[in-house]
Order: C-alpha cells, then sequence, then structure tokens
C-alpha cells in the first residue's frame, strides 16, 4: 500500500519543463498538472537568443549580454552555437568545447525553472531534429546535464508536432502519413506514419540554406547593397536586426531596422521580405518534395502537410509549399511553439531505438499492483513460520532448555521476496529522491535509479531484520539463530543489487529497452517458488484423515517440484534451458521432497535470485 501511495504521489502534481534549444533562440516551458503551459521568461524574453560570446579569458557570456558584447568584441562572438556541430570553436586563440556555449544558455533555463518552482522538475524534455544520431543526442544530454537538467528525455521535434496536432483535434487515423516541415532558422522536412503506438521517422531531410537564416542573410546583402556599410562592420547585428524585421512584418506592414551606428536606419517592408525568401522558401518546397520521395511515397499519399518552427509564420511559405506538392499545407497556430507543447505533452520517451543514456519514466501502474502478490506471500510465509513451528519442552523462562523445530527455509524464502519486492519499487523510490530540493542536482537519471535501488536494499534488510527479530521474540530464542536465517540468505543477492547500482551510476548510456525493462525481474517464476514454498510447508503442517494422506503427500511433493520449476524458469534465458531445466529440477524436487530438506530449499531460492542479479551485473560488465 506503501508503494501504491507513492506511485500516485509522483504522478499526481509533478512538473514537466520542456526545452527547445535551437539554432537562433532557445524556448522553454513549464507545466504543473491542472494548470495551462508557462513559458519560461529569460533575459525578459520568452524567446532568448542561442548566442554566446568568449572572452579573452575564456569567460562565456550568452543572451542578451552576448550581442551587448559582440558590438565591442566582434572576434569572440559566437551567434549560432548548435550551427558549429558538435566539436570546439576557436575564439581569441583558444578552442572552446560548443558544448560548453549550450551549457550556459541551458543554465539560465535551469535557474529560471528552479526560481518558479523551487527545483528543476524531474520530468525535463528537449526537442531534437529528426535526423540527429546517437552522438549528437548524447552531446546534447551531456549539455543538458552540466546545466543541472539531469539527462532529459529527448523528443523527436516533428514528432512532437505531429502529436500536438493530435491534441489539437487533428484527424490522423493509425496508418496515415503525414509530412511535418519544419522552418526555422534551418529547415527539416520529416515524413511520419501514425502507427498504434505514436510517430515513427520514415524520412528526413536538412538544409541549413533553407530556412530563416538564409533569408536574414539574403536581406542583409540586399540592405548592404543599399546603404554601404563599413569594412569591419560586423555581420552578426546585421543578420539580428533582419530577423527582428523579417518577424515583425509578419504582421506589420512595415517597420524600421537599425542598422550599426553610424548608419542610419532603414524601411523594411513586407515586399522585401517576401522577394528576399522566395528562393530559400522554393529550397524548402524541393526538400519537403525530396523528404516524400525519400519514403517512397507521393504527396497524394500524404494525410496532412504541417508547417511549423519560427519562419512558418511568414504569408509566403504556405503557397509555396502547396505549389510545389499539389496537396493542401497547414500553417499550423503557433508555429514556433508547437513542437516544444507537443513534447511538454508527449507520453513517456520518444527516442528511436538507436538513442542512448535515456532517462527513464516510471513503470506503469499495473508494475505497481505486481508487486502486491510477493508482498503478501512474503508475509503469509513469516507467519506460517510461525504458526507451524512445533516446540519442545515449556517455553517458560524459569524452565529452560526447550527447542523450536521451524521452517527456516520458509522465513528465508518470505525475506527474499521482501528483497524482491523492495528492489522492484527502487524506480519510485529514487524519483521520490529526486524530487527532494536538497538532492535534485547531485545525480542524473541513472544516479537516480541506483539510489533507487539502493534504497529498494536497505527497505529489504529491515524487512528481513523485522522478521527476524520478530521470531526470536516469538520463540524466546536468541537473536543471532533468527536473524541468521532471514539476513545471510539475502546477502548475496544485496551485494549484487549494489554493484549492479554501482554500474548504472557510472554508465552515460543505456540498454536496449530501457533500464525498467533491463531490470525488472519475472515475478511468474519469484511467485512460483514462494508459493510452491508455502503449500508444502502447510500442507506437511494440516492434520487430515489417513484416507487423505497420499493426496497430501503429492500435493507436498508437488509444491518442492514447483519451487524447482521457478529457479530453472528465472534462471534460464534459452527456452530449450528452460524447458529442460523446469523439467530436471521439478523432478527432483518432487523426488526428493522432505521436510528436512526445507531450510536447503530456501537456500536454492535465494540463490536463485541472486543467480538472477549475477546475470544482470554481468551484462553490464561485458
Amino acid at each position: 500500500m506503501a508503494i501504491i501511495c507513492l506511485y500516485v504521489a509522483m504522478q499526481i502534481g509533478a512538473p514537466r519543463l520542456a526545452i527547445d534549444y535551437g539554432t537562433a533562440c532557445t524556448r522553454a516551458v513549464v507545466v504543473v498538472p491542472g494548470q495551462s503551459w508557462q513559458p519560461l521568461m529569460i533575459d525578459g524574453s520568452a524567446e532568448p537568443s542561442s548566442a554566446a560570446h568568449v572572452d579573452a579569458h575564456g569567460q562565456i557570456t550568452v543572451g542578451s549580454a552576448a550581442w551587448r558584447l559582440a558590438a565591442v568584441d566582434p572576434d569572440g562572438f559566437v551567434g549560432a552555437p548548435l550551427a558549429e556541430g558538435a566539436g570546439t570553436v576557436s575564439r581569441h586563440g583558444r578552442e572552446v568545447e560548443v558544448c560548453d556555449l549550450v551549457t550556459a544558455t541551458l543554465l539560465l533555463v535551469s535557474a529560471e525553472a528552479i526560481r518558479l518552482l523551487g527545483a528543476v522538475p524531474a520530468d525535463v524534455r528537449m526537442t531534437v531534429p529528426a535526423g540527429w544520431g546517437p552522438r549528437r543526442r548524447t552531446w546534447l544530454r551531456r549539455a543538458a546535464h552540466q546545466a543541472g537538467l539531469g539527462l532529459p528525455q529527448l523528443v523527436e521535434a516533428p514528432v512532437a508536432a505531429a502529436g500536438q496536432r493530435l491534441l489539437d483535434g487533428a484527424q490522423l487515423q493509425v496508418g496515415a502519413f503525414v509530412l511535418v516541415c519544419d522552418v526555422g532558422a534551418t529547415t527539416e522536412a520529416t515524413v511520419l506514419r501514425r502507427g498504434p503506438r505514436g510517430f515513427e521517422v520514415l524520412s528526413t531531410l536538412h538544409a541549413a540554406n533553407a530556412g530563416g537564416q538564409a533569408i536574414d542573410g539574403l536581406l542583409a546583402q540586399a540592405l548592404v547593397a543599399a546603404v554601404p556599410v563599413p569594412d569591419g562592420t560586423p555581420s552578426w547585428p546585421v543578420l539580428a536586426s533582419m530577423r527582428a524585421g523579417k518577424e515583425a512584418v509578419s504582421v506589420q506592414p512595415a517597420v524600421t531596422v537599425p542598422l550599426p551606428e553610424p548608419q542610419p536606419a532603414v524601411i523594411l517592408n513586407a515586399a522585401m521580405v517576401e522577394s528576399a525568401a522566395l528562393p530559400v522558401l522554393h529550397r524548402v518546397a524541393d526538400l519537403a518534395s525530396a523528404a516524400v520521395v525519400a519514403a517512397e511515397l507521393t504527396p497524394a499519399d500524404l494525410a496532412a502537410v504541417y508547417v511549423v518552427g519560427a519562419a512558418a509564420a511568414m504569408p509566403a511559405v504556405g503557397p509555396t509549399l502547396e505549389q510545389r506538392l499539389g496537396v493542401p499545407v497547414q500553417v499550423v497556430p503557433m508555429p514556433a511553439a508547437t513542437a516544444l507543447l507537443g513534447a511538454v505533452e508527449a507520453a513517456g520517451t520518444l527516442d528511436g531505438p538507436a538513442d542512448t543514456a535515456q532517462q527513464e519514466p516510471l513503470p506503469p501502474l499495473r508494475r505497481v499492483l505486481g508487486l502486491l502478490l510477493p508482498g503478501v506471500l512474503s508475509l503469509a510465509l513469516f507467519a506460517h513460520t510461525l504458526y507451524s513451528a512445533v516446540f519442545s519442552g515449556s517455553r517458560l523462562l524459569h524452565e529452560r532448555p526447550w527447542w523450536v523445530m521451524a521452517h527456516w527455509g520458509e522465513l528465508a524464502t518470505g525475506c527474499v521476496l521482501a528483497l524482491v519486492v523492495g528492489v522492484s519499487a527502487g524506480p519510485w523510490f529514487g524519483a521520490a529522491l529526486a524530487r527532494d530540493q536538497r538532492l535534485h542536482d547531485r545525480w542524473n537519471a541513472n544516479g537516480q535509479l541506483a539510489a533507487g535501488l539502493l534504497t529498494g536494499v536497505a527497505l529489504g534488510g529491515i524487512v528481513a531484520a523485522l522478521y527476524g527479530a520478530s521470531a526470536a521474540l516469538y520463540f524466546l530464542y536468541p537473536f543471532g539463530i533468527p536473524l541468521r536465517w532471514t539476513l545471510l540468505p539475502i546477502l548475496p543477492a544485496a551485494v549484487l543489487v549494489i554493484a549492479v547500482a554501482w554500474q548504472i551510476r557510472h554508465r552515460r548510456d543505456r540498454p536496449p529497452g530501457g533500464w525498467e525493462a533491463f531490470l525488472a525481474i519475472p515475478m511468474a517464476p519469484v511467485l512460483m517458488m514462494g508459493a510452491g514454498m508455502l503449500v508444502a510447508s502447510q500442507l506437511r503442517f494440516l492434520a487430515y484423515p489417513a484416507w487423505m494422506g497420499v493426496y497430501i503427500h503429492l500435493g507436498s511433493r508437488t509444491g518442492i517440484a514447483l519451487v524447482g520449476v521457478g529457479i530453472a524458469v528465472l534462471l534460464a534465458r534459452v527456452a530449450v534451458l528452460r524447458l529442460i531445466g523446469a523439467i530436471a529440477l521439478g523432478t527432483a524436487g518432487f523426488l526428493l521432497s522432505d521436510w528436512r530438506l526445507d531450510n536447503g530449499v530456501g537456500v536454492a531460492v535465494a540463490l536463485a535470485v541472486a543467480g538472477w542479479w549475477a546475470q544482470r551485473l554481468w551484462a553490464l560488465l561485458r
């Protein structure tokens, strides 16, 4: 029940943070369940610049302050860190990691999230282009981790945008094909197919010269030709003015665009922007058409064409694409924020199978309910151990000695089940610990999981110690004897779980299928072992008529056989070996069943669980 309450607490009221680190600007929103999304205001803007500046001493400045420094020190300016790749840039004779420039901007996002929420949410998502591979995605995660954001879930931007359209009421049948054109500073055209579990990427193409950055460059060239600019004037301020003016004329007929001093300001109108943008938009249309061809489709096969991105607000974008593709094109509402809002509302992680170092979502509720069965079975084994014990002699303190014949193997099995329950609840314990403001920045997603596993081991050890102490008090025995049968059997598995947690804490990748699938011990064989031990012990304890003796005897043997089958199913990974092992151990358990072997059977159960965790550790080490 405590685990279920913990799960509900983690699901209710947990805020989410989504970040779109773009070539030109960075956007971030937070969502608290029950409330509408709220943008993070950084530098007084919901779309702070991604630009950075590196001075002669290596000091990094980002945002609007970087633009101010660019006016006096243009050599240290990096206008678009994301366009520089994942390596280094040279500024003032020193090599600077681009990852560090990205981290500096994300630190502003982290600080604003802490100011607004009190802590960085445990659930952080970041949008990435669909064409990014594992190395580039891991690079972005490293920047986020250095900024105190943990290891966020990465959501492919076109998948998030299509998902947001579904939330907005778009009708897309399962199997439908969708083209998403993300026209921002650069352009990415992606063809998606809606499957039963979400959207999958069929093809994606990217072009740096087909987007807002290219339009800004053409506008700047036209402006410089009209108003001569002295040699040596940095081009980035001109490009920044063009970008601001281009965005302004999408809602106004004309705007005044300032130039670097001493040049006068100029007037920029929609016709000038459309004239400069037309060649770029034709490249966008060509890219979209090529993406459809790469998916081995035709435009007629598309159920919808969505245009998103900051530059999608230009009036000429939609008509140009429609003319090239020959199908209707929808420029979505709030195109600059569609992918970001889709990411924050995405269910779980949407990373592709090749992605690495992915933060794990909480396991589903059915896993929580599934822990009730081994938990109840553990209590039943403990209670039956006490109830079925046979005493010889008086138990009065002044009439010692006496002895107790108890099913210690049954008690050991109950402790093993308690450890399994505690460790299986590790993801929830880790998520709960990470929500503490004093701990949220002390580990990444892998560290959070490792902390949860250690907490689960501690909980299992505490329960086992309570079982042993309670048995000692009930039997009026020294504590050492019951504790020997409660703590020593779980020790090998506990040590192996700690070793696995240590390995997880120091890894940057994740196994195929995620950590939840990797660490989920199969409950079916665990329940078989526990139930078999309980059935065998209970049937031997029952008083029964003589005519039932054969059936009771067969039932107790079947219980031990069930334990053997459970051990084989738990440890064997190959189906043929599992079948052979189940037949062999089940038969051995049936033939060798005897109350004098129950203690050994309990030890075998403990070693089987330890063997499963040894397999997990070996998979991490090899």
